[in-house]
């Protein structure tokens, strides 16, 4: 597949010739600083595709290769791809080539029969938003201080994220808190709605998992008691707690907002549906978004009464 305008950069398929100038075009755009060692390593370039895991697509312009992008695609998350390791050359910025590799890729998800997409946007690289903004993405949650910054910076870097349906993914019915109806109705809008499911309580109580600073943490049970021996953890642990978008968790709210908690959004579950995320450990530095609805979650999460 292609995307081939006359005089202009124009979007492919990966091929294995390429592997090499990604990495190359990685190593120019972040230095040492890629949080994905993968791309200084053209043999795993290589494999990622092979193996199906990536889906990359490249810009070429008079031979020259000057973008990548990729549908990442996660056995762990059937029915998603996140559309990811978006890279221009610095001589290639400003012409539309991230756009360009997005519609590629974005027409390839479709053609694929993959269901939602989704996409990590560097809250410090105002372009990324522009960029998913264009392509037809919905911000739904807010990463914050999610991961070192692959610009050399000392602060940790924050993400919007972003869905984009191409199939029906529409939230659940439920008793939202009042104070959220301005940045949700949006999102019923993008997404529809459906009449909730209860919490599950035939899945695993608590899983976790540590990502550098970050500890994440899914309950499927969001009962008082749970919830208070994860409230328990070290207060400056910085802490992703994912529960269902369920009647059981809303219950839960204040005693969330007691502990410490900060709503930060909805992300897509891996067995379908919906979970709320919550946060707690934040540096608490400040960010601009250059999408109202991000900035509209994260003055709710700054202030619960009011979005």
């Amino acid at each position: 597949m292609s995307a081939r305008h006359p005089h202009a950069a124009w979007a492919r398929d990966y091929q294995p010739s390429d592997a090499t100038d990604i990495s190359a075009l990685f190593r120019a755009v972040y230095g040492d600083h890629y949080v994905y060692a993968d791309v200084y390593l053209p043999s795993q370039i290589q494999q990622r595709n092979a193996s199906g895991q990536w889906r990359s697509a490249v810009a070429v312009r008079d031979g020259r290769l000057l973008g990548h992008a990729t549908l990442w695609l996660d056995p762990a998350r059937p029915g998603q791809a996140e559309l990811a390791l978006n890279a221009v050359h610095p001589d290639a910025r400003g012409q539309g080539i991230a756009s360009l590799l997005g519609r590629h890729l974005r027409a390839a998800a479709a053609d694929l029969g993959i269901p939602l997409l989704t996409i990590k946007q560097v809250c410090s690289h105002p372009q990324s938003q522009y960029v998913a903004r264009a392509l037809g993405f919905h911000n739904t949650a807010l990463l914050l201080d999610y991961v070192d910054s692959p610009f050399g910076k000392p602060e940790p870097e924050s993400i919007v994220f972003g869905c984009l349906p191409l199939k029906p993914r529409p939230l659940p019915k439920l008793a939202w808190p009042a104070e959220w109806e301005a940045w949700l109705a949006p999102l019923r809008l993008a997404f529809g709605e459906k009449e909730g499911s209860p919490a599950s309580l035939g899945l695993p109580g608590l899983a976790l998992a540590r990502h550098g600073q970050r500890l994440e943490l899914a309950a499927q049970q969001p009962t008082e008691a749970r919830l208070a021996e994860i409230a328990a953890l070290p207060a400056g642990q910085l802490i992703y707690l994912k529960l269902p978008a369920a009647a059981e968790t809303l219950a839960r709210r204040r005693q969330l907002e007691s502990a410490g908690f900060r709503f930060g959004g909805l992300l897509p579950a891996a067995s379908g549906g919906w979970q709320l995320l919550w946060l707690r450990g934040l540096s608490g530095q400040n960010i601009r978004f250059c999408d109202e609805q991000a900035e509209r979650l994260y003055r709710l999460g700054r202030n619960p009464q009011s979005a």
